[in-house]
């Protein structure tokens, strides 16, 4: 089953956090079905998601991979994760290997026992960053978390005293060190994991920091990526005192009524909902306007949704919250609902606002301090939700503009 999940995991674009990346051997045919597979929903922007997502789906893994094998691949950036790992012991540790048979992924079979001892060898593949994209805006003291999705590409099984720990750089860790695995839980040579970091921004305005992290052996041995196991993984951002959330796409989470979506789709013709980034947006009015978010539901379903996330962010009192919106031009059947949510990581999503959104010829607003929302100076996550009145056309498409919190 891992060798599916490092088919998969390879294919999200990759964001530049390792410089000289190991190449991965897959399997030519299974290479070239996903290549056939995945050419409609090819994206330049990459798919980020939550720590808290992360976990949801690792329990979901089996029920969530799809018999046929143009759903995997258009899910496979936010569904396809690894399954959560199975228990074994380190001298009898095997792994299913699958294959498609008549449209079915089935077992074929088991990979050879590995040991671990003092003569195997520790090394890793950086495959993607998961969560927060090099570049991303923060605001201070803003707490999050990086994710990186790793091969075990070395001939050592990885146990539960196995640890992700600072290497050098920016000193932005809650920890210097955090567990990968679960006790009883182990990763075999050429299986895959999320490995995550917890991290805190600090309270410096327009400044850049950079982290890099290794993994530690059970034997305390310093390991990275590479064959001279030197290439750690990263994590660079900015702190700043306002968010945009449109130069800060690749950080949104997407998704419809279906399940989650590639953030960048732009294909309304395969019964999902579209979430995309528009730098010349034409306004409904006719005028240019500033790059835009553009989120449209499922088309032809009846009151189908879509949805963007992004967050956490955290800012003090009498911040705003500001964006205007629209549908797109010469539309004259886009007729939408649009909703804010909020939540408290750990909580339920609020609602906060809803506008019904029509082809009038006008702009919505929405410009209010995050005080009248009570949602200040502790980290919140945020969800636009676009809604079909009705069956969803192709005209129910509608563009944030000049989206941003201040």
């Amino acid at each position: 089953m891992k060798k599916i999940f490092l088919l998969l995991g390879l294919m999200i674009l990759l964001t530049g956090c390792i410089t000289t990346p190991e190449k991965v051997s897959i399997d030519s045919t299974v290479e070239a079905a996903i290549s056939t597979a995945i050419a409609p929903y090819e994206s330049r922007y990459d798919q980020f998601i939550t720590k808290e997502d992360l976990k949801n789906f690792q329990d979901e893994q089996y029920v969530q991979i799809k018999n046929l094998i143009i759903d995997q691949m258009e899910l496979y950036k936010s569904e396809v994760l690894p399954a959560t790992i199975p228990t074994a012991t380190p001298e009898n540790v095997q792994s299913s290997v699958y294959e498609y048979v008549g449209g079915t992924l089935m077992p074929t079979s088991t990979v050879p026992t590995y040991k671990n001892d003092a003569t195997c060898v520790d090394r890793f593949t950086y495959v993607s960053d998961m969560t927060i994209p090099d570049g991303m805006i923060i605001t201070p003291y803003t707490n999050f978390t990086k994710s990186w999705y790793i091969t075990n590409s070395g001939d050592c099984t990885w146990n539960s005293k196995y640890k992700l720990v600072y290497n050098s750089g920016a000193e932005v860790g809650k920890s210097k060190s955090f567990s990968i695995l679960e006790p009883e839980h182990y990763i075999q040579p050429g299986e895959s994991i999320i490995v995550s970091a917890d991290l805190v921004a600090p309270n410096n305005i327009n400044s850049t920091f950079t982290t890099y992290w290794a993994l530690e052996s059970d034997k305390g041995e310093i390991f990275g990526a590479g064959d001279a196991k030197n290439v750690f993984l990263s994590s660079s951002f900015t702190i700043a005192d306002s968010f945009n959330v449109a130069q800060n796409f690749n950080s949104l989470t997407c998704s419809d009524d279906t399940g989650y979506i590639t953030c960048g789709a732009t294909n309304q013709s395969n019964g999902r909902g579209v979430v995309y980034y528009d730098d010349t947006p034409t306004l409904e009015s006719g005028r240019s306007g500033y790059p835009a978010i553009v989120a449209g539901p499922p088309v032809g379903k009846e009151n189908s949704t879509v949805r963007f996330e992004f967050g956490p962010l955290r800012f003090p009192r009498r911040s705003w919250f500001y964006t205007n919106f629209c549908c797109r031009p010469n539309t004259p059947h886009c007729d939408v609902m649009v909703r804010l949510y909020t939540k408290e990581p750990g909580y339920d999503w609020v609602l906060r606002e809803e506008m019904r959104e029509w082809n009038d010829g006008f702009m919505n607003e929405w410009k209010f301090t995050l005080d009248d929302m009570g949602v200040f100076d502790q980290d919140y996550y945020y969800a636009i939700e676009v809604s079909s009145l009705g069956g969803a056309t192709e005209e129910d498409l509608v563009m944030f503009s000049n989206f941003r919190i201040y």
